[in-house]
């Protein structure tokens, strides 16, 4: 149940804002991007930091996407489109247990810019659909070992601020993979 008020929470504060601005500034790209620009964004899970401790090793989510700029429609509106790549871990090893499982994401991400006419501020909606390929290795036990390939999806809002015409920095907040999430990060425009 909280899962679905937060996704309708998310379109009902998109939708809002879509009211908030012009008309014209809705089918324009944020000031300092354009319709075919290319953005890569790398970072890292903050909802997933944990502090390692004996016997525990933690890696949060590691993220890579790579979003193109895309104009659709007679008026070019301000749509991207991209792919993404994440990578996180969780292992445990004492006298007793020695297991490690980590979790691959695989997906496409399909977004929206608004525009607040602000130089080199972009924010945006996106979602997200792929596939969660899991595995979990038991070390001291061979026959508990698996693999699992799970769909997923997710709702994402993000900003991203460029500190220069190529290099930025990113956030992200949302609900993706059963779970709330946030990442920052690195964003490069080229």
């Amino acid at each position: 149940m909280k899962k679905l008020f937060l996704v309708l929470v998310v379109i009902f504060i998109t939708g809002a804002s879509l009211f908030a601005w012009e008309p014209a500034d809705l089918t324009k790209f944020p000031i300092g991007q354009d319709g075919k620009s290319w953005i890569l964004n790398f970072g890292v899970g903050l909802s997933d930091l944990k502090i390692s401790s004996k016997g525990d090793t933690y890696i949060p989510r590691l993220r890579l996407s790579l979003d193109k700029n895309i104009g659709i429609g007679d008026k070019k509106l301000p749509f991207f489109a991209g792919g993404i790549v994440s990578y996180s871990g969780h292992g445990y090893k004492d006298d007793w247990n020695d297991w490690y499982t980590d979790d691959i994401f695989v997906g496409g991400r399909f977004g929206y810019h608004f525009n607040w006419n602000v130089k080199n501020l972009d924010t945006y909606a996106v979602t997200t659909t792929g596939a969660v390929v899991s595995s979990y290795k038991d070390k001291k036990y061979s026959n508990n070992n698996h693999n699992n390939i799970d769909f997923s999806w997710g709702i994402n809002l993000g900003v991203r601020y460029f500190i220069s015409s190529g290099f930025g920095f990113w956030a992200e907040t949302g609900f993706a993979y059963d779970a709330f999430n946030a990442d920052i990060g690195l964003a490069f425009k080229f």
